[in-house]
């Protein structure tokens, strides 16, 4: 429709998550009613991998938890479709994602439904593998529109948000100095133990080749979680606090100009650990403070740590005095 094109970018990708969830309900709502006289008291509800029925319940509790998610979905994508509205990119992915899960739930209770429709028995209620194509095929094609409905990322999305300046700590032409934190995250390791719990509980339950990718994912996130952050000579220097590497480093002459500034991890980057965006990107383990730094390629580099305004005065001065060496021009 011509008036879409109207509508604000953020608009756009608010009605890409949103629109389907409730549509979806009032679907799944219409087809209930219109079939509740023919529908069994105890319907067929889940069904398995052969096409059979395997989980059952009664109508009111199957239309209630339907409309539940379905709703559900709205509030979860369209909040964080608006909460993310500064990180453009991860915005985009919210809202394409919430729209097709969406669709594909909303596909998948409409079939069920259709299915129970007078069965005498909701034991002999089967449901074709086709459903099940069709539904995800309908998911993917809503997901390619929402994409492109959703708009492309523009730059002045992208510039990330202002940090504060800092003066020059004071430093002779002859003197050295170095500034190192240690920064972590309480989120991180509180998921990797999860996903390791997660891990093992497959493991002992379904055997251990499936649960392989959780114990792998696992690991990383549980220990990965701390990072010392140093600041001197060499530039921006982040090393896990339990391991030697992976190290980060951004040299001290691709720094332009360092400041500080708040960060939040899920607004400004969609989540915690080593995050990238148009424009920016970093260390972000928690929320708070952050070492920012303008690069000579105008990206900012970030890293969530205390006492921020020190170590970014310190980069400035060393960067200013390398600036004015000989060597450095």
């Amino acid at each position: 429709m011509p008036q879409t094109r109207h509508l604000p970018v953020n608009a756009r990708r608010a009605l890409v998550a949103v629109a389907p969830p409730l549509l979806a309900a009032v679907v799944v709502l219409s087809v209930f009613l219109s079939l509740r006289d023919r529908l069994p008291g105890r319907m067929a509800t889940h069904i398995g991998p052969g096409g059979e029925a395997d989980g059952f319940s009664g109508q009111g509790a199957f239309l209630a938890v339907a409309l539940a998610v379905l709703l559900g979905d709205a509030v979860l994508f369209g909040g964080l479709t608006h909460w993310i509205r500064t990180t453009p990119g991860v915005q985009r992915v919210i809202a394409v994602t919430g729209g097709a899960a969406a669709v594909l739930t909303g596909w998948l209770v409409v079939a069920v439904l259709l299915a129970n429709a007078d069965a005498d028995n909701a034991a002999s209620v089967t449901l074709p593998g086709l459903q099940a194509v069709l539904a995800f095929g309908a998911a993917a094609a809503y997901a390619t529109v929402g994409w492109f409905a959703c708009g492309r990322v523009e730059e002045s999305e992208t510039v990330a948000g202002p940090s504060v300046g800092t003066a020059l700590l004071p430093l002779g032409d002859a003197e050295t100095a170095s500034w190192s934190r240690v920064t972590g995250s309480r989120v991180l390791p509180l998921t990797g133990m999860l996903v390791l719990t997660a891990g093992l509980v497959v493991g002992i339950t379904t055997g251990w080749l499936p649960a392989v990718p959780l114990l792998v994912t696992g690991v990383p996130l549980a220990l990965l979680t701390g990072a010392r952050i140093t600041a001197d000579r060499r530039g921006i220097t982040v090393t896990p606090t339990l391991a030697p590497w992976p190290r980060l480093n951004v040299p001290l002459e691709r720094i332009a100009e360092a400041g500080h500034r708040p960060v939040n991890p899920v607004r400004d980057f969609g989540g915690w650990g080593y995050r990238a965006r148009p424009g920016a990107s970093g260390i972000v383990l928690r929320s708070g403070d952050a070492l920012s730094a303008r690069l000579t390629t105008g990206s900012e580099f970030v890293v969530t740590v205390d006492d921020a305004a020190t170590a970014a005065a310190l980069l400035n001065a060393l960067a200013d005095r390398e600036r004015r060496s000989p060597a450095g021009g």
